[in-house]
């Protein structure tokens, strides 16, 4: 069964107001709200930015094999 039948599947055994829910998360999927970041999240993002620039990064295959993963 691919994967819009089994949504359409199990949307049939849904109740009218579970049915609701997935249609309001559906809509917001699909236009996600706007939202600006707060003035500390700007900062953060600088601070980061900044250290990506000194060099003070790790890659994601490092932290990976130092980890055993």
């Amino acid at each position: 069964m691919n994967l819009r039948a089994e949504i359409i599947k199990n949307l049939g055994t849904l109740s009218d107001d579970a049915r609701e829910g997935v249609l309001g998360y559906i809509r917001f999927i699909q236009e996600p709200e706007e939202v600006e970041p707060t003035e500390e999240e700007i900062a953060i993002i600088a601070r980061g930015k900044e250290e990506i620039a000194r060099g003070e990064v790790v890659g994601w295959r490092d932290i990976k094999r130092e980890l055993n993963l």
